[in-house]
C-alpha cells in the first residue's frame, strides 16, 4: 500500500467557546500525530488565542502544557463595573509570553481573528496590526468582559458576529481544504439547569452568526452537552477533541491527498 502524502494546503478554523476551547488542543494533537501540515489559521475568541499559537508554530507539547497550566486568574481581573465586570488586561501579558508582542503579519503562518464592533454589531477581520490587543478584543464577551478600543473603535467578542470565521480564513489565505472546529455542535438533550439551558440557546445563536459551517470541507462538532464555558475540564476536552478528529481523520486525509 502506498504511503499517504499531503498534496493540498489546509486551512484551520477554530471557533469560540470559552473553556471548551481546550477541545482545539485535542484536535491539534491528532493532526500533529498524523503528520498533517497546517498552512493558515483563523479563529474567534478562544479559537483566536489558540490559533495565534498555531500560526506562531508553537509545538503541540508546549501548547498542551499551556492548556494544562492556564487559569482564569492569568487572563482576567475584576474591573469597575462599567461595560464589563472583568477586564482581560492580564491576557495581554499572557499573549505576549505565548506569541510575542508582534504584528499579525510577522506570524509564521497567515492568520486572522475576528471581533465585533460594539456600536454597530458588524464583524471585523483582523489580519494585520499588533496581535495582542486584537486577540483580546476577539475574546471580550459583552457585558462580562470590558470591551477594548482599537484605532478609535470599541470591540467586543468576535463570536457575536462570526463564531466560526471561515470567511476570515479565505480573506487571508488561498487554501485547498478547510477544517473547522465548532464548539457548539448539536444538542443531544435539554438540561434541567436554567444556566445550561441558556448556554445551549446561546450556542445555537453563535453557530448561526456569520460564516455558514457548511462552508467547511470537514466540520468537527464534538458533543459537548453538559460541558460549560467557564470551567477548565482539561482531560475531558482534550479527549473530546481527539475523538472528533480521529473520527474524521480518514476523510480529511482523502481531501488533502
Amino acid at each position: 500500500m502506498m504511503a499517504w502524502e499531503q498534496r493540498k494546503r489546509l486551512g484551520l478554523v477554530l471557533g469560540g467557546g470559552g473553556a471548551r476551547g481546550l477541545v482545539h488542543i485535542g484536535v491539534l494533537q491528532v493532526l500533529s500525530e498524523a503528520g498533517i501540515e497546517i498552512h493558515a489559521v483563523s479563529g474567534t475568541s478562544v479559537g483566536a488565542m489558540i490559533g495565534a499559537a498555531v500560526a506562531n508554530r508553537m509545538s503541540i507539547a508546549d501548547l498542551t502544557a499551556l492548556g494544562m497550566a492556564v487559569r482564569w486568574r492569568y487572563l482576567m481581573r475584576p474591573a469597575w463595573p462599567r461595560r464589563g465586570l472583568f477586564s482581560f488586561a492580564p491576557m495581554e501579558r499572557f499573549l505576549i509570553n505565548m506569541v510575542g508582542d508582534i504584528d499579525i503579519r510577522d506570524l509564521a503562518l497567515p492568520y486572522a481573528c475576528t471581533a465585533t464592533a460594539a456600536l454597530t454589531g458588524e464583524p471585523t477581520i483582523f489580519s494585520q496590526g499588533r496581535i495582542v490587543p486584537r486577540v483580546r478584543a476577539s475574546c471580550s464577551v459583552p457585558g462580562l468582559i470590558k470591551p477594548i478600543a482599537i484605532d478609535g473603535v470599541v470591540y467586543v467578542d468576535g463570536g457575536m458576529s462570526d463564531n466560526l470565521p471561515i470567511a476570515a480564513l479565505h480573506a487571508v489565505a488561498d487554501v485547498d481544504v478547510v477544517l473547522a472546529v465548532n464548539l457548539f455542535g448539536p444538542i443531544t438533550y435539554l438540561p434541567s439547569s436554567p444556566m445550561m439551558m441558556a448556554l445551549n440557546m446561546i450556542g445555537h445563536s453563535l453557530t448561526r452568526a456569520g460564516s455558514d459551517p457548511a462552508g467547511a470541507d470537514v466540520l468537527l462538532q464534538p458533543d459537548l452537552t453538559g460541558y460549560g464555558m467557564l470551567r477548565f475540564q482539561r482531560h475531558a476536552m482534550f479527549e473530546r477533541g481527539r475523538a472528533a478528529m480521529l473520527a474524521q481523520l480518514d476523510t480529511l486525509k482523502a481531501y488533502l491527498a
